[in-house]
């Protein structure tokens, strides 16, 4: 791949003097001039046809054609309105050029070809492109197709300082320069992975952004009958998303496994493979003859699958492959398997389809027995590995398998996507901004032959920022360095306020890394944003805010929306550590309040700058929170309300792993049982990620097991007759079962749910997050008494938390 090096002028205290003489070059003999005072000096050059009204199309070639017309289209669009931003004069758009015409022609797509010739690079036959700058012949900006074109007319945005941050015109950079020249060049270009997306749900703010940081564009193309949820149009390539639907209508029953499927069987792969060629035959033989690749995408079921089928096992590679953040044995060779017979049958006919396949669980490490067809395009999603150190980091748990994952698949003969996570585990409200962690694994990624970036993200720009630009700027310029795109990003967003918030952005990424906490979820925040985190990240942005002007100065918003942000995030930590205290007489209030406060938020940044359903703000929030914490938080203010507390919140216990059966666990809750030498835990601050088992939870066949023993002790005082005794379990990771004084205690369903009936009295309880009360009242006893709860996590679990989650308290009738 070519890249031209390019000068960056990035350094803070010389940036403004460096623009001047590099770009402002009025005058200058080498420079080609756009705009002088009041006056245009330019003109943009237009194929025929290029700025109609959209077309209504017709079949997938015409409905393709369009959205390439579009894209160049708006990327034109863009082009006049920046650089008259920029200069203060219009720009005007023609088709033709008058022969006497004295402005400097800026010619796009194929009428830039007609005057300077081929592009000279390729990449994907689509996404190579070329900018010149002749101070004889004009401006050129065009591409392979109109996905280059619009590149190069980004490129030459890019390289006259504007500047795309987030969405919104509060994302944008446009520098004032009514002496607008651009210096001579001929640049020949190409990014460096094929594709580029981000899970945005922001509409048509967010596409912009998308266009204008030369995110892959493309389009839908609409549904068809058939085992296929949605068919897109990729820029080098027609997706058809396929996924575990073509599966479940394929097999109806045949194969399947304790929902696995019998990925080795031969009949699947020819079933599967016949109904992708009827597919083809039916619907995509011309946009193959006309040189679109296809690409189905087969992901499979989300979830862990059985690894100890008989049939299954003969595939495996010997010695096995263990998947270490999975704790299971990998099946990726039966996964593998399963692909290359669909593909040897389907490419004798059609060359140019492919298969995509998700690295995910215990399907994510590389093959060792079979080699994959070399139409196989696989993507590691890493769902289960910590989403804030990065593959680099020292003494992690589980991360340094990641980049042995990914150094793995880049010798293998398969384009490389990367589904990295750009959001907290099942929680918005934290600032997030993955400066190190997406810093140093996309350099990896882009060493092994990464192709397609596509991380999962929720818009949450308030709180991730400097992630989501860092990987939109290099995963398409791999010359620019992470330091060098941030110290851009603050100087030119945040003016005068650029020290301090790049104080507070960076302050928060390394309160990520140095805490050894891998949780990656809510429940790991009190590890993570400690009493002077919180306070570092208050004064920094109390400082950006005094620095940053008046209020209705742009510098002043963009600071007031991580201000807005960060107060509702000061909200949530507060109720994190009332938990963690016990103290749930308000929870309930509070959280109300907190929100109110994030949909206000939502609705207010929508309104005021029209970006649909969700904006930057907290687009997955509340819903998030109300699953995970809301219910907890609720039922502590009740019981707090409803019943009268006997004896203090029970926070530390003393705590042991049992990595056999159940039985080996049960001496451990006579009331008797020598617990001298048991380590001690915080049930809320400490996660089972941050004591060491990350990974543990129980699973047979692997042999590792998921369950920890807990004891205690609470003194309780005389007890009224005729009072009922309860033990509040505020919050578990999974399953728990009680035991008072050596007493099993079952758990009492206390209403009808979708597997039981109220009353049903149960060995143990089970409910992910959930609180949970139970009867001790036959049990209980004046004085010490002990308590003994087995828990055990049973499921995969990517939130890094295990057992007890909450304060335990003992409450009786009032």
């Amino acid at each position: 791949m070519k890249h031209c090096k390019r000068t960056h002028y990035l350094i803070l205290t010389a940036l403004a003097a460096m623009i001047s003489t590099v770009w402002s070059m009025a005058g200058s003999p080498r420079a080609v001039e756009l705009a002088r005072g009041t006056e245009a000096r330019a003109v943009i050059v237009v194929p025929e046809g290029a700025m109609t009204e959209n077309a209504d199309p017709g079949d997938f070639l015409e409905h393709i054609a369009e959205i390439r017309r579009q894209l160049q289209q708006e990327s034109v669009e863009d082009l006049a309105h920046y650089l008259g931003r920029m200069s203060g004069v219009e720009i005007e758009l023609v088709e033709n050029l008058p022969a006497d015409d004295p402005r400097t022609p800026i010619y796009i797509g194929s009428r830039a070809q007609a005057v300077f010739g081929p592009v000279g690079i390729s990449k994907a036959d689509t996404y190579g492109f070329r900018v010149v700058a002749d101070r004889r012949r004009g401006i050129g900006l065009y591409g392979e197709t109109e996905h280059g074109t619009s590149y190069a007319i980004y490129e030459l945005l890019h390289r006259l300082g504007c500047r795309w941050y987030m969405p919104t015109e509060l994302g944008e950079v446009v520098p004032d320069r009514p002496d607008l020249s651009v210096p001579e060049m001929d640049a020949q270009l190409a990014p460096a992975t094929l594709n580029r997306s981000m899970s945005l749900r922001i509409r048509k703010h967010g596409t912009d952004w998308q266009r204008r940081n030369r995110f892959s564009r493309g389009g839908g193309l609409g549904r068809i009958p058939g085992p296929v949820n949605r068919i897109v149009y990729g820029g080098d390539r027609i997706g058809v998303a396929a996924g575990h639907n073509m599966l479940w209508r394929l097999i109806q029953g045949k194969g399947m496994r304790d929902r696995a499927f019998n990925w080795t069987d031969p009949d699947l792969a020819e079933a599967m493979a016949n109904t992708i060629l009827e597919h083809i035959e039916a619907h995509f033989e011309e946009t193959l003859a006309a040189g679109f690749p296809l690409h189905y995408r087969l992901n499979m079921p989300d979830g862990q699958f059985p690894t100890e089928d008989p049939e299954e096992r003969k595939h495996d590679p010997e010695p096995r492959v263990w998947e270490p953040a999975a704790g299971r044995w990998s099946i990726t060779d039966r996964l593998i398997l399963l692909a290359n017979r669909m593909l040897e049958q389907i490419t004798e006919q059609h060359p140019d389809v492919h298969l995509e396949l998700l690295g995910y669980v215990n399907h994510s490490m590389p093959p060792e027995r079979y080699e994959p067809h070399s139409n196989i395009f696989w993507t590691i999603a890493p769902i289960d590995f910590n989403r804030h150190h990065p593959m680099t980091w020292p003494d992690h748990p589980n991360e340094f398998w990641l980049r042995e994952m990914v150094e793995g698949w880049g010798e293998k003969d398969v384009r490389l996507g990367a589904y990295w996570y750009g959001i907290n585990l099942a929680e918005l409200s934290a600032p997030c901004p993955f400066i190190t962690r997406w810093s140093t694994d996309i350099g990896i990624l882009l060493e092994n032959k990464l192709t397609d970036w596509k991380p999962e993200t929720m818009n949450g720009f308030d709180s991730m920022l400097p992630g989501y630009y860092l990987s939109a700027r290099m995963t398409f310029d791999p010359t620019e360095t992470p330091a060098e795109i941030l110290d851009d990003m603050w100087t030119r967003f945040y003016g005068p306020a650029a020290e301090a918030m790049a104080g507070y952005w960076t302050g928060i990424d390394q309160a990520y890394l140095e805490a050894r906490e891998y949780a990656g979820s809510p429940y790991g925040y009190l590890k993570i944003f400690t009493p002077g985190v919180m306070a570092d990240a208050r004064a920094a942005l109390d400082t950006a805010l005094a620095a940053a002007g008046k209020p209705e100065d742009a510098y002043y918003r963009r600071v007031k929306l991580i201000d807005e942000s960060f107060s509702l995030f000061e909200q949530y930590m507060a109720m994190r550590r009332d938990w963690a205290a016990g103290n749930l007489a308000n929870l309930d209030a509070d959280y109300a309040a907190w929100r109110t406060g994030v949909t206000n938020m939502v609705h207010r940044y929508d309104t005021r700058y029209g970006t649909g359903n969700a904006v930057q703000g907290r687009h997955g929030n509340p819903f998030w929170s109300d699953r995970f914490i809301r219910s907890a938080y609720e039922d502590g203010a009740r019981m707090e309300r409803e019943y009268a507390r006997l004896g203090e919140p029970m926070l530390e216990w003393k705590w042991r792993h049992n990595p056999g059966p159940e039985e080996e666990a049960l001496p451990w809750s006579e009331p008797d049982y020598d617990d001298a030498d048991w380590p001690v835990k915080h049930v809320v601050r400490d996660t089972w990620s941050s004591i060491g088992h990350h990974l543990t939870m129980t699973d047979e066949p692997s042999g590792r097991s998921g369950r920890m023993a807990y004891r205690n002790t609470q003194t309780l005082p005389d007890i009224p007759d005729g009072k009922r005794i309860f033990l509040w379990l505020g919050m578990t990771d999974g399953r728990a079962k009680l035991f008072v004084n050596g007493q099993h205690i079952p758990y009492v369903v206390p209403e009808e749910t979708r597997h039981h009936e109220a009353g049903e009295a149960l060995d143990r309880f089970d409910g992910y997050t959930d609180p949970a009360r139970f009867d001790i009242t036959a049990a209980v006893k004046p004085g010490d008494n002990q308590i003994t709860i087995l828990a055990e996590r049973h499921h995969l679990n990517e939130l890094g938390t295990g057992g007890i989650m909450g304060p335990v308290v003992i409450y009786r009738e009032k």
